[in-house]
């Protein structure tokens, strides 16, 4: 066999195969090289060999990058099947590829077992600057504890987002003798709300049986253990407490279980521990019974004496669930909130909560000072602040507003300009990056294996070093590290990395138009407005044809695998696979079908059909009104569901840029906002309808 030449030291990290196959050649010793330093040390060394490519002409840099990229994949395609020494061979020969140390991994991770500590070190050390070294790290880790190398452990040990490592941490100081500061630091690991791994096990006992664990400390477990309802972590906790305690403990857990029965008749004083578990109650209890709750906490407010905090906190629990409840007392409870306590969410359901009611003159109120210092909801105050003043007849005061507003991109900016009939500034900027931070971030090892993987197809571990390389990454950098993105065609990292660099306003990297020929022919196929679908696909994806949710939705427009199973047989596919979704062409094909199918249920209305396209048309059936019409943007704030209610908004704000994007005529806001009608339509709500959509528009 021939021996590995290059900067890795492979006669260490490959040893371990003369122990497994037939003996090897012994492979000499490498010194490390410019192309395994870390990421911070002359990264325009470290891509020398490429850089020099280039130089010679851009057809043989293509075909030399082409032809290491066929050899890195038959070199992981041998490994794959067993044939490790091959496997060293091709290996040797790519070790001034980018990827070169994604084959080193993938050797070393599956025998990271039988691998000695200094092979292991060896690769962390020429390696950290890889995602998949925090990866090795914690599994290594973990096994020199089992193993009870604790030295080594410590040696070795950085602070991860790993429990079981913490209490691996403790153990270790425990084994070599200990510090001052050990003990905190496994009081603090002990103070959880949650049951802790069983490796933290000799840890706590040991804590138990220091001079640190007291009563007062048991009680602040508990009251975590019982904010996170884990009543058995509190009575198992509460063993430890004398008589008194435990009695107290019990009542704490009863009250969780049955809190009507525990709030009602409460025969214990008042004091610290009698007003959480109080608070606690009534709170389970709003949940279950609004109305009960409510009533109790009048009459227990007299009694005990419990904190501002504890008051505003039950406060505006009772005070959402009288909203959802339809509750008289919901607006009483709502104006007990102290103004410097409201936030996003107490604005929505005071918002919800006018507009359900037509309480205009209580919206006026409620926005009468300044709104709270959150982007997420300064826009949308104003705006309905306006809409108030407006509808309680301060029309110069309600134009002040507008006029301020109108400048904004953004849903509410686009709405405030239709209400003036004004132009919308759309306030493009083209993005401009300083050259020189540019060529650094172009030149960084992490930007070229992430340019690789995505060009291997490779797409979950070229996203994995891209979300590792943005952590220490300034604004100015990120915004260089977009462009290059957009450069190579990778719209979803372009569009992540400016909104984490806050660089918003170059509409043309923003909004990108890719597969634009696929979406025009949709749109002309289903007789769909093509910003519309360029709207909903930027939202759901951000282009990513592989897209996944948490929820199972697949593919560049989100469908579900049921759903998408259903459509694709509406529309004449005689089989339907999962793996469909993945594919651009196809998940367009039933995406926009489906899109039709909502926009025809509800007869053309663009607000509901959105809605629908992310919460179900029945859903969107149930959230209609009862038997009256509700202005638009009206409706939209009404949405119970807060990712629905956004989303709609967002759908709304991408089309009109998606208007400019595609060099038509910007559509305003209002025209795709037709009036909800409401689900028991008669002749006299259907001529009303009809006023205010002509009003409207």
């Amino acid at each position: 066999m021939k021996p590995i030449q290059g900067p890795y030291s492979w006669g260490k990290h490959l040893s371990i195969i003369a122990r497994i196959s037939r003996p090897a050649p012994p492979v000499p010793e490498m010194p490390k090289t410019a192309a395994c330093t870390r990421s911070g040390a002359g990264p325009l060394v470290r891509v020398l060999p490429l850089f020099l490519l280039f130089l010679a002409g851009p057809a043989t840099a293509g075909n030399e990058i082409e032809r290491q990229r066929e050899q890195f994949r038959e070199a992981r395609q041998t490994l794959q099947d067993g044939h490790v020494h091959t496997f060293r061979d091709m290996a040797a020969q790519l070790e001034d590829y980018p990827l070169y140390p994604y084959l080193i991994h993938d050797y070393l991770r599956p025998r990271l077992w039988k691998a000695k500590d200094g092979e292991v070190i060896d690769f962390l050390e020429r390696f950290d600057d890889l995602p998949m070294a925090s990866n090795i790290r914690r599994s290594w880790l973990k096994l020199l504890a089992r193993r009870g190398h604790w030295q080594t452990f410590l040696e070795h040990y950085a602070p991860e987002n790993d429990t079981v490592l913490e209490c691996y941490q403790v153990r270790a100081r425990m084994k070599t003798g200990g510090d001052e500061t050990l003990l905190e630091d496994i009081r603090a690991l002990w103070l959880a709300g949650k049951s802790q791994p069983s490796e933290c096990d000799p840890a706590f006992e040991r804590l138990y049986q220091s001079d640190l664990m007291t009563p007062a400390l048991l009680w602040q477990r508990i009251e975590l253990a019982m904010e996170e309802g884990q009543t058995g972590l509190a009575q198992y906790l509460a063993r430890r407490l004398d008589d008194n305690g435990k009695q107290w403990a019990k009542r704490w857990v009863d009250m969780h279980h049955n809190p009507a029965r525990g709030t009602n008749n409460i025969k214990y004083g008042d004091g610290d521990r009698a007003r959480s578990i109080i608070v606690h109650g009534i709170t389970r209890l709003a949940r279950r019974n609004t109305a009960l709750a409510i009533s109790r906490w009048e009459k227990l407010r007299q009694d005990f004496g419990f904190t501002p905090e504890q008051i505003n906190s039950v406060t505006r629990t009772l005070a959402v669930y009288a909203v959802i409840n339809e509750h008289e007392k919901a607006k009483q409870l709502l104006d007990r909130i102290p103004h410097e306590k409201v936030d996003e969410s107490v604005f929505q359901w005071r918002l919800r909560l006018a507009l359900e009611n037509g309480d205009w003159a209580a919206l006026v109120d409620w926005t009468d000072r300044p709104p709270p210092d959150d982007d997420a909801v300064k826009l949308r105050w104003r705006y309905w602040r306006a809409r108030a003043l407006e509808n309680t007849g301060e029309d110069e005061a309600a134009r002040n507003i507008y006029q301020s507003l109108a400048g904004e991109r953004d849903y509410y900016g686009f709405l405030a300009a239709d209400r003036l009939g004004a132009e919308y500034n759309l306030n493009h900027a083209s993005l401009t990056v300083d050259e020189e931070v540019r060529r650094d971030v172009a030149a960084r090892p992490a930007v070229i294996r992430a340019r690789e993987l995505y060009a291997l197809g490779m797409t979950y571990s070229a996203r994995r070093e891209w979300y590792h390389l943005l952590r220490d990454m300034t604004a100015e950098e990120m915004s260089a590290v977009a462009m290059i993105a957009a450069e190579w065609g990778w719209h979803d990292r372009t569009i992540l990395t400016l909104g984490k660099a806050q660089a918003f306003d170059d509409l043309v990297l923003r909004f990108p138009k890719p597969y634009e020929s696929l979406l025009e022919q949709y749109a002309v196929k289903r007789g769909l407005d093509l910003s519309w679908i360029y709207a909903v696909t930027r939202a759901e994806s951000a282009f990513m044809e592989d897209a996944r949710s948490p929820a199972g939705a697949l593919g560049l427009m989100q469908v579900m695998p049921a759903t998408g199973r259903q459509t694709a047989l509406s529309i004449g596919f005689r089989t339907f696979h999962t793996s469909y979704l993945l594919r651009a062409d196809r998940n367009v094909t039933i995406g926009t079908a489906y899109l039709k199918q909502m926009y025809d249920k509800f007869e053309g209305n663009k607000i509901l059909a959105t809605a629908a396209y992310n919460a179900g048309p029945h859903n969107v059936v149930r959230w209609l009104p009862d038997s009256e019409c509700n202005e638009p943007d009206i409706w939209i704030e009404k949405i119970p569901y807060t990712e629905t209610r956004k989303y709609v908004a967002r759908i709304l704000y991408y089309a009109t840029i998606y208007d400019w994007r595609l060099k038509q005529e910007i559509s305003p806001v209002r025209e795709r906002m037709a009036v909800i009608q409401p689900r028991k339509e008669n002749l006299v709500t259907a001529i009303q309808c009809a006023i205010t959509n002509l009003t409207q528009n």
